[in-house]
């Protein structure tokens, strides 16, 4: 089948579902990638998608776009996040691709490119699986309980009336939507007042590409937080951490030291690195090495709406993480068995001591988190429940009957690369 997948950014490691939902179905299926080019050093990135995709047409935008998108939004019920990546020439090039490349459907990944999904449908009658990834206001929501400052809290409910009036009415349109947590369809089917077209295709990891070391070297009283830092769950955990519960930490173990390693950070958090023990590297192309060092992988998030990746990736590693509750529910891990589960500073604080005191339970933790993600989480299972998905739309299921299991001819090569 010929699949046109449409993301807001170029995939990469950072995008860590959708580059892994691409190479998988890739196996199957003939892709042609659409996405916006938000930096020319993402171009970079096509090396490590190329074999994956027949097609790549990449729309520039910039920075200006983004904040004029923005401004005209701002007396609407847009949220602004998603008036963002608004761009006429993307409309235009998603009807090029779908005659050029003769598209069977549509696979569309996260709430910024519904609306040139809407107006698209409006014109050309295509199949389109919509992948929320969770439900943005109820991310949102968790944020808003979380905040005390008024002026922050006034903006974060303003953000969550805008997302919680676009999930209740944009989604309308789309045939079939998934998910990647069971929880977050339950919220997202409630405010749209059905559930039957909403589907979990649960986040997973690469076990291949993430996999201990050998001999893994001995790095007593290193911790290690990865993840994205232009998303405010992220800011808001790991500051969190430093002002709270490493202080605690420091008090027994004050040679304990913390890398935090994400693209973006903002100045609250390279100013973290004035302590020595401190360390900010901003982007890495490979976080492996960073999770391989650490004694302990840090996921103290406050705000949690689905499973984590960096949680995910770290007990792929072996590496022993400390999370919270709402983390480990999600992710359906076992305190004690697969990670440690703590919730309030004091009690983080003694989790993570607890494993840089006990090796041996360091270790033991490691070897059952991976057994876990190995089990439960390998991204074939995931694109096993797409493809039954895709079977059972209109349109599609004939293609299946007539066709065999790899009915285009599938090339180990992008034929065609373009920067509109």
């Amino acid at each position: 089948m010929r699949i046109l997948f449409f993301t807001p950014q170029v995939p990469s490691r950072i995008q860590a579902r959708s580059i892994n939902l691409l190479k998988e179905l890739s196996k199957e299926h003939d892709i042609s990638l659409v996405s916006l080019l938000m930096d020319q050093n993402e171009l970079t990135l096509l090396k490590e998608i190329e074999p994956y995709c027949v097609s790549i047409d990449l729309v520039p935008h910039s920075k200006w776009q983004i904040c004029i998108n923005r401004l005209r939004a701002l007396p609407t019920r847009i949220p602004l996040n998603i008036a963002s990546y608004r761009s006429v020439i993307i409309i235009q090039c998603l009807k090029e691709v779908i005659q050029r490349q003769r598209i069977d459907l549509i696979h569309a990944e996260v709430a910024a490119v519904v609306p040139a999904l809407n107006t698209l449908r409006e014109e050309i009658q295509v199949p389109v699986v919509y992948d929320a990834v969770n439900c943005s206001s109820w991310q949102l929501q968790q944020k808003l309980d979380t905040l005390h400052h008024p002026l922050k809290k006034w903006f974060t409910y303003s953000a969550w009336q805008r997302m919680r009036h676009f999930e209740q009415s944009a989604l309308e349109q789309l045939e079939q939507i998934v998910i990647a947590d069971a929880s977050d369809r339950d919220r997202l089917g409630l405010l749209m007042g059905r559930w039957h077209n909403i589907k979990v295709v649960r986040n997973c990891v690469d076990i291949d590409y993430f996999k201990p070391r050998q001999s893994r070297p001995n790095h007593s009283n290193a911790l290690v937080f990865c993840g994205h830092l232009d998303k405010c769950a992220n800011v808001q955990a790991i500051l969190h951490f430093c002002e709270h519960i490493l202080p605690l930490i420091w008090q027994q173990k004050p040679e304990t030291t913390l890398t935090i390693v994400g693209p973006n950070p903002p100045l609250a958090i390279q100013a973290l690195e004035d302590d020595g023990r401190i360390t900010v590297t901003g982007y890495v192309p490979d976080v492996r090495p960073y999770l391989d060092q650490a004694t302990v992988a840090l996921a103290p998030l406050l705000v949690a709406s689905g499973p984590q990746f960096n949680i995910l990736e770290a007990l792929a590693m072996e590496t022993p993480v400390v999370t919270t509750p709402r983390c480990s529910r999600a992710l359906g891990t076992l305190h004690g068995q697969h990670l440690l589960v703590a919730e309030g500073p004091q009690s983080y604080a003694e989790a993570v001591l607890t494993l840089l005191n006990y090796p041996f339970l360091a270790r033991a933790l490691g070897e059952q988190g991976r057994k876990f993600v190995i089990n439960h989480y390998s991204w074939a299972s995931a694109v096993a429940v797409l493809n039954q998905l895709y079977a059972a739309l209109p349109g599609i299921s004939e293609l299946y009957d007539a066709e065999t299991p790899l009915p285009f001819i599938h090339n180990s090569h992008t034929e065609h690369i373009r920067k509109v």
